[in-house]
């Protein structure tokens, strides 16, 4: 941790545009989105400041533009440290969109992960558990570039903040040690492009040495030695989707695999969560807490699962169900769940259909639900009509939890509220929450 001294002055220009102000602040909290909330008097009003690369405590100098609502600052300089800033562990975290709280200690960002979780439930006084005993670096197992390419430079990485340009590093410190390797290859790989692309890194089977798989949107001109590159490439495996191809190139086996949190090798589509190690702590957390929802009569622990994608709760709920109803959208991800789970010799059925839709059965016993970041506001209208006793909701956007959760609680309580570090030194968190019927 640095010290409470002042920090390197950032360079800022003396003439403003009339609605800029400079002035000092404390930074009281920080807010969902990532960025820091200060107070300060602007034209004799109270006025709440976001900015970004603050940490809770931090005595700060800004550059305000007062003109926007809420009004948005710019960070000058750090006059005095706050107790939950760190040096952090990336040279451009100042610059890259990837990691929003690497300034952050863990602690810091577990509190305020729980606060602004706290923010959005419709219940007072529910205690949160937070899961976040996994790696803080060398975490991600899946992650997406951008890719530029022009005749002189070819440009990888996250976007800097605020901008569609990427941003370049010698290593990303958050990538897996075998996506990192990944990363770099695809410089030589797409020498000579010229376009811009969308370049989404996961690990192939667990094989050793296990391999990264390859999705690559392009939009632009490939040199033919890029398709000799493909063919022979590091990878286990590519899809390419050229802009005006109707179906895509595929190179090797560009399946992405991660381990299940049964143990087992668990075939992904076209999504997976970022950090296999706590995607396994949340599955097992996921079947432990559906395993209490259940009635103890074996005749009556039917399940629906909606948004299944490829199983990676189907697989751990299956051997808890009496009957088990895994409803996914993606033709891919459907064809994956029914292979994850004949492999294990499991039993379920996997619908493909919209589970915005779906009509839940009479006698189902739990549902749980793990949806896109716009929610699931249909399926919770519908929840409460029906006489489901247990409901699991895994959310990664909070805003659309909270909307949810607040229609849902007229009908449920909370059995549990936890948290999950599944995108560490960023704003981002996973939520786990499980629910019981009043009556």
């Amino acid at each position: 941790m640095i010290g409470r001294g002042r920090l390197k002055s950032v360079p800022w220009l003396q003439l403003k545009p009339p609605s800029h102000i400079v002035l000092d602040s404390t930074v009281t909290k920080l807010a969902p989105g990532g960025d820091g909330v200060a107070f300060a008097t602007l034209s004799g009003e109270q006025r709440a400041i976001f900015v970004r690369g603050v940490a809770p405590g931090d005595a700060v100098r800004l550059e305000v533009d007062a003109s926007r609502r809420p009004a948005r600052g710019r960070l000058l300089e750090v006059l005095q440290a706050g107790p939950g800033r760190v040096v952090s562990a990336c040279e451009v975290s100042g610059r890259c969109g990837g990691c929003d709280w690497m300034h952050l200690s863990e602690a810091t960002q577990a509190d305020a992960h729980e606060s602004m979780v706290r923010n959005v439930l419709p219940w007072e006084d529910i205690a949160v558990r937070h899961h976040g005993d996994g790696a803080r670096l060398g975490y991600r197992t899946r992650a997406r570039l951008h890719v530029q390419g022009t005749a002189t430079a070819l440009k990888i990485g996250m976007h800097a903040a605020g901008t569609h340009e990427p941003v370049q590093v010698a290593r990303c410190v958050v990538l897996d040690p075998r996506l990192e390797e990944a990363r770099h290859a695809l410089r030589s790989l797409l020498s000579g492009a010229h376009g811009q692309g969308e370049a989404s890194l996961a690990l192939g089977p667990q094989t050793e040495p296990r391999l990264a798989v390859l999705d690559l949107k392009w939009d632009g001109d490939l040199p033919a030695a890029c398709f000799a590159r493909f063919a022979e490439s590091p990878f286990a495996g590519i899809r390419l989707h050229l802009t005006n191809a109707t179906v895509p190139m595929v190179f090797g086996d560009p399946t992405p695999w991660m381990q299940g949190a049964d143990g087992a090798p668990l075939r992904l589509s076209r999504f997976g969560q970022a950090s296999e190690t706590t995607n396994v702590r949340l599955a097992q957390r996921v079947a432990e807490l559906a395993d209490g929802l259940l009635p103890r009569d074996p005749a009556c622990r039917r399940v629906v699962e909606l948004f299944a994608g490829a199983g990676n709760f189907s697989v751990v709920l299956a051997p808890q169900a009496t009957d088990l109803v895994a409803v996914e959208a993606d033709r891919e991800a459907c064809l994956a769940a029914r292979e994850n789970l004949s492999t294990r010799g499991l039993k379920a059925r996997v619908v493909e259909a919209d589970a915005m839709g779906f009509a839940v059965s009479a006698g189902t016993r739990l549902v749980v639900l793990d949806p896109p970041r716009t929610g699931a506001r249909a399926v919770a209208e519908r929840l409460v009509q029906t006489r489901v006793r247990g409901l699991i909701y895994v959310s990664c956007d909070l805003a659309t939890l909270g909307r949810d959760l607040s229609i849902l609680a007229c009908r449920y309580v909370p059995v549990a509220v936890e948290t999950f570090a599944m995108f560490p030194q960023t704003s981002h968190v996973e939520v786990l929450v499980a629910l019981a019927s009043r009556s």
